[in-house]
């Protein structure tokens, strides 16, 4: 994954610095795979992604198949003595679940931000039993804006240090200094398969009930 960066990223054979708390990953880690020693957490409420993750990583990850709330999240604080990376891609509850976790002080901070929201800083409201195709139908409503989350990880001390490629994915580090502002990025992927751009995403669900923050 090509990224706009200002990060300089530990090396994976330190182990001990690299324990990994997942929730929900893409599973593109090949790199991670194949390091001498490190360890994780996946947590899921899709079945076939918690069986893909198994046949991957079974000896690497610790893999539970469960719908995660704000109620039942805060066993991962407490998985490992330190975490390397905290991954955050739940299409819903992103902005409220980050809130709950930052303060177990990750080295890395990666999470989806809905670029379909552009430069606002808002979130979806926290609702426990979140789909976002039962809100919208076309599933742009979901997460929340890379300026909500750039907002809420600068009240801890993490700065932007990195975008991915494509949009979409946003990596924050004690380090990073990068604008938000200027670093955003479409969704390339949501843009082509919808053959739409973010300014129309955003005027399909403006309409829908936004948190500010």
């Amino acid at each position: 994954m090509k990224a706009r960066s200002s990060m300089t990223w530990p090396r994976m054979r330190h182990a001990r610095l690299w324990n990994l708390a997942f929730i929900r990953s893409s599973l593109t880690a090949p790199r991670w795979q194949e390091a001498a020693d490190w360890q994780g957490l996946l947590v899921d409420g899709n079945a076939r992604q918690v069986a893909d993750a198994r046949s991957l990583f079974a000896d690497r990850i610790r893999i539970i198949e469960a719908f995660l709330t704000l109620e039942n999240i805060g066993f991962i604080k407490f998985h490992f003595p330190q975490r390397g990376v905290l991954s955050i891609d739940v299409d819903g509850n992103d902005y409220w679940f980050l809130e709950k976790l930052i303060d177990a002080n990750p080295t890395v901070i990666c999470v989806e931000y809905n670029a379909s929201m552009g430069m606002e800083s808002i979130t979806v409201p926290y609702d426990p039993s979140f789909d976002r195709y039962q809100k919208h139908p076309s599933g742009w409503y979901h997460g929340a804006s890379l300026a909500a989350f750039s907002k809420l990880c600068a009240t801890h001390g993490y700065g932007l240090a990195a975008i991915s490629s494509a949009g979409g994915n946003a990596f924050f580090t004690r380090s990073g200094k990068l604008d938000p502002k200027t670093s955003w990025r479409a969704s390339a992927l949501r843009n082509e398969w919808s053959q739409t751009n973010a300014d129309q995403q955003w005027a399909t669900i403006k309409h829908l009930p936004f948190d500010t923050v």
